[in-house]
This record gives C-alpha cells, structure tokens and sequence, in this order.
C-alpha cells in the first residue's frame, strides 16, 4: 500500500466532473481521479477546514460511527476496473478491523474527517498514477481540455466536422501528455 495524501480537487467538465488529486508521500507520483459535484464540494470544504453550523453528510456518518464506539483507521483506494476506482474503509471495531466497501470520494471525505490516513495500492497506482508533479501547468492543461471539449462539443451541435476534428486530436494529444488515456 502507498500513503497519500489529498492534496486538491480541480474542475474538469468535459468529464462530467471533478478530480480529486492524491499525491505520493515519498516519490513523485500522483493519481486523479473523477468525481461528482457534491463530493468535490465536501472534499474541498474539509481540505480548506470549512465547518458548517449543521453536520453535513460526511460529519453525520463520522459521528454516527463515533457514537457506536467504531473508528475509522484508514481508507484504501482498492481497485481499478473499467475505468472505475474502488475504496475500503478499514473501521476499528469492539470485535476488530471491519472493511467497508465505499466510493472513493466518499472514503476520502470520511478520511478527510476523521483525520485518517489515506492509501492507494500498489496495483492501482502503477496503473492509473502519473509520474511528476502536479504542477500549475498540469492544472493549466486539465482546464485546456475542458475548455476544448466544450468547443468540441459546439462544433459537433454546428456539424463543424472539420473543426470538431482538430479540436478531438489536440484533445488527445494534451491528453496523452498528462496520462490521462
């Protein structure tokens, strides 16, 4: 298992979402991973140690398992099939370690939450992770492709073929620079 950390969450709406982003504790790789709307929000509210007057999802299910006497001892990015990630939640429990099959972005929030590690396994890294930094010029880039795939989009809605063209090959070429294919 690799130790992350999250490190951020950035827009990417030609994916239909987010990106939350873990970065290796000791190396250089990184690993983005797709999610929704809501779970961006609460993932960046808990990075940013935003507290809101009324507990919001990821808080109830904290205090939910405080209250019975459990606690979460780690999150653990699982698997990567179809393009689709897996996660774990290892919970502490009177009769010992229970694992919880759960969403990334979820686990991440109640890792977030609960001030638990999070980790990313070996498999799933080598397969979906990128090596380097995440630098500004990456988050340059994943914006670039949102902002092409929104044109994309218009010139095919306009029947610009030509165009739409273009635009789906420097798609893929910023694409296969970032590792995202």
């Amino acid at each position: 298992m690799i130790q992350v950390d999250v490190t951020g969450v950035s827009v990417c709406p030609p994916y239909q979402g987010y990106v939350v982003i873990l970065r290796e504790r000791e190396g250089d790789r990184w690993l983005p991973i797709f999610i929704g709307a809501a779970e961006a929000q609460a993932i960046s509210l808990l990075l940013q140690e935003i507290r809101y007057s009324r507990p919001l999802t990821f808080d109830l299910f904290y205090n939910l398992l405080d209250a019975a006497g459990s606690s979460v001892q780690s999150i653990i990015v699982s698997e990567l099939k179809d393009n689709t990630f897996f996660a774990q939640i290892e919970l502490a429990t009177e009769s010992g370690i229970v694992k919880i099959d759960s969403r990334p972005s979820d686990a991440i929030a109640l890792a977030l939450r609960s001030k638990s590690p999070v980790f990313v396994a070996e498999s799933v890294m080598n397969s979906a992770g990128v090596i380097g930094d995440f630098s500004e010029n990456r988050i340059s880039n994943l914006d670039e492709i949102a902002r092409l795939g929104q044109q994309l989009q218009d010139a095919l809605q306009t029947e610009s073929y030509e165009e739409a063209a273009k635009l789906r090959d420097r798609i893929s070429e910023l694409e296969k620079k970032e590792n995202l294919r």
